[in-house]
C-alpha cells in the first residue's frame, strides 16, 4: 500500500471552500490533515469537511513538521512567506495564482527553491483545460498565426472573497499572460494598455515572432473566456460553453456544442474547466511522490508578474509600449 499524501490546506477562503473541498476529496490517498486560517469561523468551515484534520491560526514549523506538502489559497500578499517556509523544511508547494502582487522577495524565493529538496508548482489550472491543450496542439502544426484576440471577463460579485479585494488585473491577468506563454510557445516582449473604465482593461501583448494579440480584462456582471487565433487556413474559437475549438460560432456550433453539454449531463460527467482542477491535483500529487521539479513553476509565476507591472506602467503612461526585458 502507497502511504497517503499529508496535505496542509492554507488559507480558508472561497478557493479552499469551492475549489479544493471537493476536488482533493476525490483523491483517496491523500489527506488534508491541517488547515490553517487566521479566520477561526473559516478554518471551522473548511476544517470539519475533513477527517481527522486538525485546525492552526498560523503555519508553524511544527505543523510544516506533519505535512508532505501545502496548498496555498490565502491572499496574493502572504504567498511568497509562506512559500519560502514550506520550502525551507523541503516541503511541496501549490501555490494560486498570482505567486505575488510584485517581484520583492521574488529572488530570495527562488534561492531558497533552489537549496530545497521540494519545488514550487503554480496554480495555472487553464493550462489543463482541453480546448486550451487542443488549440496548443494545433498551432504547434501550423504555427503561422495572422492574428489573436482573448478576452477574460468574470462575475467578481459571486466570487465574493472573504479577506481581500482583488482587481482584473491581479484576479484574472495571471491566467491570461500564462495562457498566452503556454498555448504560443513564446515569451511576451511587450504590452500596450488602457483603461477603458473601472475595472476595465484593454490592452495589446507582442510575443516573439511579431505576433500581436489583442486582450481584454475586467470585472463585469458575466464570466466570458474566450480565445480567437487565425492563421493561413484555419480560425480556432475557444469558448466557455464549448470543449471545441472549430468551427467558428454559428449554428452547427452552437448544436455540436449543445449536443456535448447533453451528453455530459446525461453522464454526469464534470465541465471541462472544473476538470482542469483535478487535473492540476493529480500532477501536483504525483509531482511530490516521484520527486520532480515542478511546471509550471516559479518562473511562470514570475513572467505573470512581469507582465501585469508592465501593464499598469502602460496604464499610468496612457497606453504607452512597455518591453518587458526594461522593467527592474
Amino acid at each position: 500500500m502507497i502511504p497517503s499524501l499529508k496535505i496542509g490546506l492554507i488559507g480558508c477562503g472561497r478557493a479552499a471552500e469551492l475549489i479544493y473541498l471537493s476536488a482533493i476529496n476525490k483523491f483517496s490517498d491523500v489527506e488534508v490533515v491541517a488547515v490553517v486560517d487566521p479566520n477561526e469561523e473559516r478554518r471551522e468551515l473548511i476544517g470539519k469537511k475533513f477527517k481527522n484534520c486538525f485546525h492552526y491560526h498560523s503555519l508553524d514549523g511544527n505543523l510544516i513538521d506533519q505535512i508532505d506538502a501545502g496548498i496555498i489559497c490565502s491572499p496574493p500578499d502572504t504567498h511568497i512567506a509562506l512559500s519560502s517556509e514550506l520550502l525551507k523544511k523541503n516541503k511541496y508547494v501549490l501555490v494560486e495564482k498570482p505567486l505575488a502582487l510584485s517581484t520583492g522577495g521574488i529572488k530570495e524565493l527562488i534561492e531558497l527553491e533552489s537549496s530545497s529538496k521540494a519545488s514550487l508548482m503554480m496554480g495555472f489550472n487553464h493550462r489543463y483545460w482541453q480546448p486550451i491543450v487542443h488549440l496548443k496542439e494545433k498551432l504547434s502544426e501550423n504555427p503561422k498565426i495572422n492574428s489573436a484576440e482573448m478576452v477574460l471577463t468574470s462575475n467578481y460579485s459571486k466570487w465574493n472573497p472573504v479577506s481581500f479585494i482583488s482587481d482584473p488585473l491581479d484576479n484574472l491577468g495571471p491566467h491570461l499572460f500564462d495562457l498566452i506563454r503556454f498555448i504560443f510557445n513564446k515569451e511576451i516582449k511587450s504590452i500596450s494598455a488602457v483603461s477603458a473604465g473601472e475595472d476595465i482593461f484593454q490592452m495589446n501583448v507582442k510575443i516573439s515572432g511579431g505576433i500581436s494579440i489583442k486582450c481584454h480584462l475586467s470585472h463585469l456582471n458575466k464570466t466570458i473566456k474566450s480565445i480567437k487565433v487565425r492563421s493561413d487556413n484555419e480560425t480556432f474559437f475557444v469558448t466557455l460553453s464549448s470543449v471545441r475549438i472549430n468551427p467558428e460560432p454559428g449554428n452547427i456550433r452552437s448544436f455540436l456544442d449543445l449536443n456535448d453539454m447533453i451528453k455530459r449531463k446525461l453522464t454526469r460527467k464534470t465541465s471541462p474547466i472544473k476538470k482542469t482542477y483535478d487535473i492540476q491535483l493529480k500532477n501536483f500529487f504525483e509531482l511530490i511522490r516521484l520527486n520532480n521539479q515542478a511546471h509550471p513553476g516559479i518562473k511562470d509565476g514570475i513572467a505573470a508578474i512581469l507582465a501585469i507591472e508592465a501593464t499598469r506602467i502602460s496604464i499610468n503612461k496612457n497606453g504607452k509600449e512597455i518591453f518587458l526585458n526594461e522593467i527592474n
